[in-house]
């Protein structure tokens, strides 16, 4: 595959830049070296680089040569997970690391790959070994160079890369389109006195290969009583619950895409009731209707509404947004770290700050915290 005109220009004068000074490149490989560096390809073709490399712990700073010119979501820390400042000069990056034994970087870019006449082309001159993961379900169609290694992991293919010039192309077959399924309906219980909350639950499965949106309604009688939106990537499942009272005793059908069910509701044993607490009753449902009210008014962006207009956001992008409406459409940094104690403090910035770039959220700082709030 051609290289365009603007990275050719750039790859050429790297070149020349390294021949007219061989005393700069060992100069770099001083200062650094090289520890890991892997390449996550996304079927959009998003490139996401995390590399690690020791560094000379004495110097004030280290310059590092990055993949690209044009770079997003970039974020340096050392060993101890502190971030560290850093400047850009096009494909170098100089990172301010004194003190640290190892550095981190982790950045997103599309300007490694090309997509034409329905083939994929990831192009980059590689400064060290690394490895490269292309997306789920590819085709290797063209290697410029034969790799150190080609191996699979679950649904990608990995490729193990020395330092040098490399073009891959590959296909991305067309995934089915979102198809769910509901199955597994479940009454709990099945006999309640009148006033006593029903449990109605179906499992929702997406058994096509895109992620999807599928509205669930529950009938009762015949008649719409409630409805829900789930969107699920391909292959996923999860349950829809939904609470039901009735006050008059009978025994109600419900219906939930085509699977059928009841419940029946009995009379409650009738006691005495005072005047008095009667209308307190009644003030207290009064205040409680007000309420209800002003709090509807106020109710916090709805994370459905946000999701169906992002359908391509990634999983973790999802479960924080969902978490941001559990919480009241709002939660501190630590809230955030704490649901999700597996997600690295870098990984889980890049996210926030992601998700600020596409408006869906704003950060405020509050004190000494970071606060991330759903936009309405």
């Amino acid at each position: 595959m051609r290289l365009d005109a603007r990275r050719a220009a750039l790859a050429a004068l790297m070149s020349i830049t390294l021949l007219l000074n061989p005393s700069l490149a060992a100069a770099n490989e001083a200062e650094f070296q090289a520890v890991l560096m892997v390449l996550t390809v996304y079927r959009d073709g998003l490139v996401h680089v995390n590399q690690t490399v020791a560094v000379n712990e004495t110097l004030p700073s280290v310059t590092l040569p990055l993949l690209a010119s044009s770079v997003e979501n970039l974020i340096v820390v050392d060993e101890n997970q502190t971030v560290l400042d850093y400047e850009m000069y096009g494909l170098n990056l100089t990172m301010y690391s004194l003190g640290a034994r190892t550095v981190q970087l982790e950045y997103d870019t599309v300007f490694l790959t090309v997509y034409r006449d329905g083939l994929w082309t990831l192009t980059l001159d590689a400064p060290f070994n690394l490895t490269v993961f292309l997306p789920e379900e590819s085709i290797v169609m063209y290697l410029s160079q034969i790799p150190t290694s080609i191996e699979t992991e679950d649904t990608r293919i990995k490729l193990s890369l020395f330092a040098g010039h490399w073009e891959i192309s590959y296909e991305i077959p067309l995934l089915p389109p979102a198809d769910f399924v509901i199955s597994d309906l479940r009454v709990t219980p099945t006999r309640v006195e009148a006033g006593e909350e029903v449990t109605v639950s179906v499992k929702v499965t997406n058994i096509g290969g895109e992620a999807g949106s599928y509205i669930v309604a529950l009938k009762i009688g015949q008649v719409t009583e409630e409805t829900s939106t789930v969107i699920l990537d391909g292959g996923d499942s999860t349950t829809v619950e939904f609470p039901v009272t009735r006050d008059n005793p009978g025994t109600y059908s419900i219906e939930v895409a085509g699977l059928s069910g009841e419940f029946v509701v009995t009379e409650t044993p009738s006691t005495r009731f005072p005047m008095e607490y009667a209308a307190a009753a009644v003030t207290i449902a009064a205040a409680a209707f007000i309420l209800a009210f002003v709090l509807l008014r106020r109710k916090p962006p709805s994370a459905g509404g946000i999701l169906r207009a992002h359908p391509y956001l990634r999983q973790e992008d999802r479960d924080v947004i969902q978490f941001l409406e559990e919480k009241g459409g709002k939660a501190f940094e630590a809230e955030i770290r704490e649901k999700f104690p597996d997600m690295p403090r870098t990984s889980l910035w890049r996210l926030v700050k992601r998700l600020e770039k596409m408006e869906i959220v704003k950060v405020r700082r509050i004190g000494l915290e970071n606060q991330v709030e759903l936009k309405k």
